[in-house]
């Protein structure tokens, strides 16, 4: 048997219909006496460009082992099925399991922004039980700032002195 690696692009209508899908399609190479070694859905994403006037289409990985006849079968069922815009079948020396680089990227970004939120989330949580919140209630409290802090790096001391020539503080 040889590996195949597959990905195929969902009509972003049917998107309901793809747990289905695969479902389907992994029970046929494994009736086949196949297996499906990587199974990745990438979810919507953009067109590099339009398909059919479409720009968002269902993304699935497949990495599989089967033989020619059940490649085939995908084939004639990737080519005859209305909802699949495109498919594409690559023949892989090796069977692959690791995460692909589109998945591990979203990975890190999606734990990147849970850290953001929780720092976020616990700042706001501190602030609160600490009573640091300060709301000024006049304009003139807003206006009566604090000279530039010695540890304020370039471009911070350059945005303080801007914000104040924007509210007409500045004579120069």
């Amino acid at each position: 048997m040889r590996h195949y690696e597959i990905v195929f692009l969902v009509h972003p209508d049917q998107s309901e219909q793809v747990p289905g899908m695969v479902e389907r399609y992994t029970s046929a190479v494994s009736s086949g006496g196949g297996s499906v070694h990587r199974l990745e859905d990438w979810g919507r994403r953009q067109l590099a460009y339009p398909i059919n006037k479409i720009h968002k289409a269902h993304y699935i990985l497949m990495n599989i082992e089967c033989n020619k006849i059940v490649l085939d079968e995908l084939n004639s069922t990737f080519r005859y099925n209305d909802a699949i815009l495109r498919s594409m079948v690559l023949k892989r020396s090796e069977a692959i399991t690791s995460e692909s680089a589109i998945m591990s990227h979203e990975n890190v970004e999606k734990a990147e922004r849970e850290m953001r939120e929780s720092r976020a989330l616990s700042k706001a949580k501190q602030d609160q039980d600490m009573g640091e919140i300060s709301v000024p209630h006049s304009k003139n409290e807003t206006l009566n700032q604090d000279p530039p802090d010695k540890t304020q790096t370039l471009s911070e001391q350059l945005m303080d002195a801007d914000s104040t020539r924007d509210k007409g503080e500045f004579d120069g």
